[in-house]
């Protein structure tokens, strides 16, 4: 059921996933309220069973996002060595304040920064900050909006100024509580969650073969240059350029105990957010956690684990595999994906939360990797499990082809009852089916059919190049599959 799962999930990535919605209900009964992302404006209204007034706009004044990002954007509170600083940087109503955020940030250089001659983390961030916020800032139309579980409070993103907006849903009146720039928190590595990169590191190294200990100490950043450098006391006084704080998309959702969980989709970070005081509770860097199904065989508190799911596979449909000589090595069977060609254009991310368990689905589709979020009743933000799903969709392609192929066999057979039934065109439509799922029937079909079209020349042309494209199709697969081997045998070859 699992593979079948993936395909649903797969095709219905086709759309803007990331585009959240901004028609929401409020958790206040038959409320509803609307964001405009041309306007700005945030307007509330009821619905009822009254058959006069179905839909009432509230009456007291509500908010107005984009003249607030306005205010914030064009005051400037304060001015830092002859930079003015706009009030939007520096946030209002928040905890940590945006001046307390560099704290969670390591002031001490690593082996690999003091190689680079690069300066710690935080005088890094406040240098990215800088040059971000000396930029030609402009909202761009993105909006994401979503309402808290309670229904008290309404959290609008704009990822183009980094910027979150929490107003508090009051009866009818709509209030800004406070303004956050979560730039700061794309280079936090950990906050309030679990498993630390320690643990599941320790975790991860009892799994793997020792051979792959070195990649896995790098993707944990736990290699020698991420070490403290010795003797090594860093600071401002380093000379160092920094490029902006990274562009930046997200995913906004309510999760557990009326907080928010922000998910920055562009560079793999999870937020969790109180609205009383605006408070960050936890943040996770999900980069590790999107490598670690890869080095586990693709699951990590998940079932069924890769080997397990290719044994069952394998099981299943021995008589088939045997038959159409199916690949049967997990790599191979891996590279099945590389090879399919993609229908569409799939959403690179889909994420579904449920705010009552504290629970939240984010699916990284262009990574083929599911992660779940726990929110701890609202205090932490843990990984719950992880699953690369790439061996998942490779099992279903097999899967299919096995349909597919049996499907051909049986069409092609009815072509040939079509034929003596002198239903022509009907035979040549059923063909084209039958070798569309199987084009290595070309040559049965060939022999089968050599004297059924030919007493109508457009027929028989028609058949002809039926049999043409199928026979060109069938080279490509056999391609393919040669390259598979090849490739299989050169990764057999390869030194460990």
């Amino acid at each position: 059921m699992l593979r079948y799962l993936i395909v649903l999930v797969l095709c219905a990535g086709a759309g803007a996933a990331l585009e959240t919605p901004l028609t929401l209900t409020s958790g206040q009964g038959n409320r509803i309220l609307v964001v405009d992302p041309a306007f700005g404006s945030i307007t509330m209204y009821e619905l009822s069973a009254s058959k006069s007034d179905r839909i009432s706009g509230l009456r007291k004044p509500q908010a107005n996002f984009l003249a607030d990002l306005d205010l914030y954007l064009k005051s400037y509170p304060d001015e830092q060595e002859g930079l003015p600083i706009q009030a939007l940087r520096l946030g209002n109503g928040t905890k940590p304040a945006y001046g307390e955020m560099f704290a969670l940030l390591s002031d001490k250089r690593t082996t690999r920064e003091a190689k680079a001659g690069k300066k710690a983390l935080r005088w890094r961030v406040k240098d990215a900050e800088d040059a971000f916020w000396k930029g030609d800032l402009t909202y761009d139309g993105v909006v994401r909006a979503v309402v808290s579980s309670s229904g008290q409070y309404l959290m609008v993103g704009i990822p183009a100024l980094h910027t979150l907006l929490l107003y508090k849903v009051d009866g009818e009146a709509i209030e800004l509580a406070g303004v956050r720039n979560y730039g700061p928190e794309l280079f936090i590595t950990g906050l309030n969650t679990a498993p630390s990169p320690q643990q599941l590191m320790q975790d991860t190294l009892r799994r793997i073969p020792k051979e792959r200990e070195a990649e896995a100490r790098s993707l944990f950043g736990l290699d020698e240059d991420s070490q403290p450098a010795k003797d090594d006391a860093a600071g401002p006084a380093l000379p160092a350029s920094e490029p902006p704080t990274p562009k930046s998309d997200l995913w906004i959702a309510a999760s557990s105990q009326d907080t928010f969980l922000v998910v920055d989709t562009e560079n793999y970070h999870a937020m969790l957010y109180q609205p009383q005081g605006f408070n960050l509770v936890a943040v996770r860097d999900l980069t590790i956690d999107l490598g670690v199904p890869g080095l586990l065989k693709g699951s990590l508190k998940s079932s069924p684990e890769g080997d397990d799911l290719i044994k069952q596979f394998l099981t299943q449909r021995k008589d088939y595999v045997v038959k159409y000589a199916l690949p049967t090595e997990r790599d191979e069977i891996l590279a099945l994906v590389a090879q399919h060609k993609v229908n569409g254009k799939p959403s690179p991310f889909e994420a579904i939360s449920l705010d009552k368990p504290g629970l939240a689905m984010i699916n990284f589709v262009a990574k083929h990797v599911f992660l779940t979020l726990e929110s701890k009743g609202g205090s932490m933000l843990n990984l719950a499990g992880a699953r690369d799903y790439t061996l998942d969709i490779a099992v279903t392609l097999l899967d299919q082809e096995i349909q597919d192929r049996e499907r051909a066999k049986r069409l092609l057979a009815t072509v040939a009852g079509l034929a003596t039934a002198k239903k022509q065109k009907s035979a040549l439509l059923t063909l084209r089916q039958a070798l569309s799922l199987d084009p290595r029937l070309a040559k049965e079909a060939e022999n089968k059919l050599k004297a059924a079209f030919k007493k109508d020349a457009e027929q028989q042309a028609e058949y002809q190049t039926i049999l043409d494209e199928a026979a060109k199709k069938a080279d490509e697969l056999d391609k393919q599959v040669e390259e598979r081997k090849k490739a299989l045998e050169e990764q057999r070859k390869a030194p460990k």
